[in-house]
């Protein structure tokens, strides 16, 4: 069945979709199908802030500047914990209303997704409460790079099971009838990446799942190898001078945004690349 075939009433699972890129992608694409989204990550449920004023503001450095003019906290290491709990929480709650804006219905759950009898008990209550899901995008991923040497076997097990180990439970319990998976992998996983072995190990994981799911399941499953992406993402703005240096173009998030809509609806391979061109076209 093709995504198009949706309803209102469809169900949506989305892995890692209340902050960062694949927020900004589902949110684009409930524009368009405004049904039942179901988000899934490891922060936990976002609630308002007791200071009104700064569930306001949308930057780190207006939440730092505003709890520091508040007088609360003293220590710099006190003013920054709380700058990023306010900056997530702010973020995620932007998500969940973007995505009510757009006429959607979303929900959000948190747990870890690499704890597989968690994830596992997540699958089986949707299919028990809603008999069905429809769709999936695992777009949950984590880095921790450096270089081979420098890394530890927690912080690879960590990045590489964030990924896979959700694919695992999603390969074993989801129905033959889902219309659609998107698997976000990486560029890493087609050409490497300095300092991102496991990273890259995890998206070749990725990649392997949706060529060997093909046959199991009657909706489309593809992978998606992003390349870096401008002003969102993981792309912090010391990575990002990186890739200028390197000569390497980032995806703007409206013309990505449209592309991907466009592979969910009348993409037919398993696996695709999709990174910016030297002129700003995509290849």
């Amino acid at each position: 069945r093709a995504a198009a075939e949706r309803t209102r009433e469809s169900v949506v699972l989305v892995l890692g979709g209340a902050r960062g890129i694949t927020a900004e992608l589902m949110i684009g694409f409930a524009k368009e199908y405004p049904c039942h989204y179901i988000l899934v990550g490891r922060s936990p449920e976002p609630v308002p802030d007791e200071n009104d004023v700064l569930n306001a503001l949308k930057t780190k450095e207006e939440i730092r500047k505003a709890i520091i003019a508040g007088g609360e906290l003293k220590t710099p290491a006190e003013i920054e914990q709380k700058t990023q709990k306010v900056f997530k929480n702010n973020e995620m709650l932007s998500t969940l209303q973007s995505f009510k804006d757009n006429g959607a219905k979303v929900t959000y759950h948190s747990l870890d997704l690499r704890d597989e009898k968690a994830m596992t008990g997540l699958v089986e209550n949707i299919y028990e409460k809603y008999e069905r899901i429809d769709g999936v995008v695992h777009g949950a991923g984590l880095l921790e790079d450096k270089l081979f040497r420098q890394k530890t076997m927690e912080s690879f097990e960590r990045v590489f099971s964030t990924k896979v180990t959700p694919m695992r439970v999603l390969a074993e319990h989801l129905r033959s009838d889902v219309q659609f998976i998107i698997l976000f992998s990486s560029v890493a996983s087609v050409y490497g990446n300095r300092g991102q072995t496991d990273y890259a190990a995890a998206n070749n994981v990725m990649d392997f799942y949706a060529s060997e799911l093909k046959s199991k399941f009657s909706g489309k499953v593809t992978a998606i190898n992003w390349g870096p992406w401008k002003g969102t993402g993981m792309v912090s703005p010391e990575l990002a001078k990186e890739y200028e240096r390197r000569g390497i173009p980032l995806i703007p998030l409206e013309a990505g945004t449209q592309l991907f809509v466009n592979e969910l609806k009348y993409g037919k391979e398993n696996q695709v690349l999709i990174m910016a061109g030297e002129s700003g076209s995509f290849g």
